[in-house]
């Protein structure tokens, strides 16, 4: 049985009140349920009051007798909840102090001259002649499945990244993960972490399930993804070392950008070098009728990785430089190189009041943790890596 004192009782309970106003705030939730029971009861809280409370409680975290390391932690988590308040509140927030305020970094979109540069890339990868638009999308077009056997591809992806991840990192006794099939979300795939070692991931199919996506999904949602996070974290943090915070996860605050940036990392920590792409083509798609030559595969891949940005950039358009959804989607057809439905599902995400700043987590906890593996042998890496699944970090210590 865990004991909260009243900083840490406070945290949970103010995080699940706004939960209350703000639906999909609170990602997980693993502290006691008498406090949840409480703090969902009554009247539905008033905004201001909250942020009352949250400057308050940033003020006392940093007079308390925690360490420097868990004061940062909690000084940057109580920040972005300050943000979220303030929005609540009726604030009118500048979108860049917004993501600021939120997730702790700074952003800019990436010139325009570089996605161009990347599309040129892309013009001599893909096969074949025509827009790179339209190639694009008929090379994706041959790894499209149906969810029969798309659930069948991802048992194999499971096991083997489970196994993967085992040989590098100690994973809690009695976890696990569920797969599930869901529609109408405004993402491809989400980890539910259900607490005590047990995820449920949902893989959305409004949009056709491509099988050489599938690792680098259940990498970054389960191993050693998100789900291996959660749990560690969970068994280290919150049960080993009964830091009360750790009981909760909150969506809209930097913990976000160093969980995204493990998670999009994850498949090149499970596949290091060129195994993935060699597993991928060789072991996981002629499970599923699908042969391609393996030249040409790793070129096309490795030159999409430099349109990361487009989304980001498009929520930039959006929300900073008050473009039209009209034209957001032009871009993001354009430069995504997707069809006119995937552009719409990727402007459903970034228009998305909870999610309008989370798109930013992506591409700067890439950008932030790999600054900081970068360079290392393989040993240092992992150990950089575990430090980031069992240990608070903040981003402004990654970038410094």
């Amino acid at each position: 049985m865990i004991t909260l004192n009243a900083l840490e009782t406070e945290y949970l309970t103010l995080s699940l009140e706004i939960e209350r106003l703000f639906p999909g705030f609170v990602d997980a939730y693993m502290g006691p349920d008498a406090l949840k029971t409480r703090a969902n009861s009554g009247p539905a809280p008033d905004p201001k009051a909250l942020l009352d409370r949250a400057r308050r409680l940033l003020t006392d975290v940093q007079i308390s007798d925690y360490d420097d390391g868990r004061k940062e932690f909690l000084r940057a988590q109580i920040t972005g909840i300050v943000t979220t308040c303030r929005r609540l509140a009726g604030e009118e927030l500048d979108y860049l102090e917004e993501v600021h305020g939120s997730f702790d970094i700074n952003v800019a979109p990436v010139p325009d001259a570089d996605l161009d540069r990347a599309l040129a890339d892309l013009d001599l990868a893909l096969p074949g002649d025509g827009p790179v638009r339209d190639r694009m999308i008929a090379f994706r077009s041959q790894f499209v499945v149906d969810q029969k056997a798309a659930a069948h591809l991802v048992d194999v992806i499971l096991s083997e990244t489970r196994s993967r991840t085992s040989q590098f990192f100690d994973l809690p006794a009695e976890e696990s993960v569920e797969i599930t099939f869901v529609s109408g979300q405004p993402w491809s795939g989400y980890n539910w972490y259900l607490g005590n070692g047990k995820s449920r991931v949902d893989i959305n199919t409004d949009l056709p399930i491509h099988a050489h996506t599938l690792p680098g999904l259940i990498a970054h949602e389960a191993y050693p993804g998100h789900h291996t996070e959660h749990a560690l974290k969970e068994l280290t943090l919150y049960r080993g070392k009964g830091y009360g915070e750790q009981a909760i996860q909150l969506i809209n605050t930097p913990e976000c950008v160093i969980s995204e940036g493990i998670a999009v990392l994850a498949e090149d920590i499970a596949f290091p070098g060129d195994e993935g792409w060699r597993w991928i083509t060789e072991i996981l798609l002629p499970q599923a009728a699908i042969r391609i030559d393996q030249d040409v595969y790793r070129r096309v891949i490795e030159a999409t990785r430099a349109l990361q940005s487009v989304s980001p950039n498009a929520a930039l358009l959006l929300h900073k430089d008050g473009r039209s959804a009209r034209e957001v989607v032009q871009y993001l057809t354009h430069y995504g190189l997707g069809t006119e439905a995937e552009a719409a599902k990727r402007y459903s995400f970034i228009s998305n009041s909870l999610w309008r700043g989370y798109i930013f987590t992506y591409s700067v906890g890439r950008k932030l943790v790999s600054a900081w593996l970068n360079g290392l042998d393989e040993a240092e890496r992992l150990a950089r890596f575990r430090r980031l699944l069992t240990e608070q970090i903040t981003p402004s210590q990654l970038a410094a």
